[in-house]
């Protein structure tokens, strides 16, 4: 019984990563920035973070896995000078295969749907469908890299997104390098057995349809991106990674009236966009975040 469950686990590796031995399977983070100003405005808000991540691999065989999970993020924050916070949340599900093509080779293939709004008078409207289709090559244990599209629909229309990724682990494993851009990136270093320090990068692209005076009358398109350092600790046998992270912020909400989209977006390329900006909160802020996440290390079990 133990040798199947080892086995199985070793099959679950490939879909989450390119060439690292563990898997990350709940994560939490919570995190604050300093006081923005809105565009032309002396007026300033802060904004507050909240991020959960939970992933549920099944294996079938060892050609196919089933990957399912959620992802819940929250923003609150002032959306207009003289307006009392906002509350965006988004619920992202995940459904899809990681499919083995060969030796080397495997495939992420998943369907995305998710619900974003301000969860006011929530209806079908605030449902919108994405999917990503991901090829990875494994070269070794210590470097692979990965590319795909990423496609959604949002509140103002049609978004594309080229992924490039790459991952590398030194000989010695102290240290690493792991890049899902444009979406995020990640280097560290170990100073010993279970203290680590590093940066980190990554990028925010959502969409919310929001209540003014209990009417949808707009959504806020929000394009961020935070630059962290950290420094993390393992505890519990290396299986819970305690980040405390300190960055800088750059945010951009902005705020478009809910009849009014573009043709399509790809990355920062926006086509047939003729919209009117009602109201733009961007500026760049010190942030502070704290994370935990489990995680599951294979190269334990494989020893």
């Amino acid at each position: 019984m133990k040798k199947k469950i080892i086995q199985l686990l070793f099959l679950i590796v490939p879909f989450l990563c390119n060439a690292q031995e563990y898997i990350d399977l709940f994560s939490v983070n919570y995190g604050k920035s300093q006081k923005t100003t809105f565009e032309n405005s002396s007026i300033n808000t802060t904004i507050s973070t909240f991020q959960t991540n939970l992933t549920l691999p099944v294996v079938l065989n060892e050609k196919y896995t089933v990957i399912t999970g959620v992802n819940f993020s929250s923003y609150n924050l002032q959306l207009f000078p003289d307006s009392n916070n906002s509350h965006l949340y988004s619920t992202n599900l995940r459904a899809g295969l990681r499919i083995s093509h060969s030796e080397h080779w495997s495939g992420i293939y998943l369907l995305l749907p998710k619900v974003a709004s301000d969860y006011i008078h929530l209806s079908s409207d605030d449902f919108y469908f994405g999917g990503l289709a991901l090829l990875k090559y494994k070269r070794n244990e210590n470097f692979g890299y990965s590319v795909g599209l990423y496609g959604s629909n949002e509140a103002y229309g049609m978004s594309m997104v080229p992924i490039i990724g790459l991952y590398y682990h030194s000989p010695d494993k102290r240290f690493e390098m792991n890049f899902f851009m444009p979406n995020d990136a990640d280097i560290n270093y170990s100073l010993t057995d279970k203290t680590k320090i590093g940066v980190d990068f990554l990028g925010h692209g959502n969409s919310y349809k929001v209540t003014t005076d209990n009417i949808r009358s707009n959504y806020v398109e929000n394009n961020s991106i935070d630059f962290s350092s950290y420094v993390q600790r393992s505890v519990f046998d290396k299986k819970i990674l305690l980040r405390l992270k300190m960055g800088y912020s750059l945010n951009q909400f902005r705020v478009y009236p809910i009849d009014q989209k573009l043709d399509l977006q790809i990355l920062a390329l926006k086509f047939g966009d003729n919209r009117t900006k009602l109201f733009q909160d961007k500026s760049n802020t010190i942030l502070f975040k704290m994370e935990t996440i489990y995680r599951f290390d294979l190269s334990k079990v494989k020893k």
